[in-house]
């Protein structure tokens, strides 16, 4: 699944998922680097969670 980035706020991240859905997503969860229109690709399905 592809998560496009439109809008950066201060604390939100306004995104687009490839099936058309728009997400708020705290700021938090991603990378100093981040601007808009990047792409990030994930896979929901298989997580890599340290345990």
């Amino acid at each position: 699944m592809k998560l496009t980035i439109l809008r950066i706020e201060s604390e939100i991240v306004n995104c687009q998922l490839d099936n058309g859905s728009i997400i708020d997503i705290a700021r938090r969860w991603f990378t100093g680097d981040i601007q808009e229109g990047d792409t990030i690709d994930f896979d929901m399905h298989n997580s890599n969670v340290d345990e």
